[in-house]
């Protein structure tokens, strides 16, 4: 059975998004250790098949995402970051 295109395509592009989240995370975290920043990735767990759930803070609020190769999805909003969570790390 040979694949369509557009399964290639998404193929292709989930194999890069698994190969750029480690650089990704790296450089979030980066940020966060120098001068406080607008975005940072406060967490983030490994589901498996290239699936992650993570906690990311975006100007002072936080989020629960998901994400995998062909998608990325806000789970829930979880309101204001405490201001000792964004000096801890």
């Amino acid at each position: 059975m040979s694949s369509t295109p557009a399964v290639a395509s998404a193929a292709r592009f989930g194999s890069l998004l698994t190969s750029i989240w480690p650089r990704i995370g790296a450089a979030l975290s980066k940020m966060a250790a120098g001068k406080r920043r607008g975005l940072r990735l406060c967490e983030s767990l490994s589901l498996g098949e290239k699936r992650v759930v993570a906690i990311i803070e975006c100007d002072r609020q936080r989020f629960l995402i998901a994400a995998t190769p062909q998608n990325i999805s806000l789970l829930q909003s979880l309101g204001p970051a405490k201001p000792d969570d964004a000096e801890e790390k």
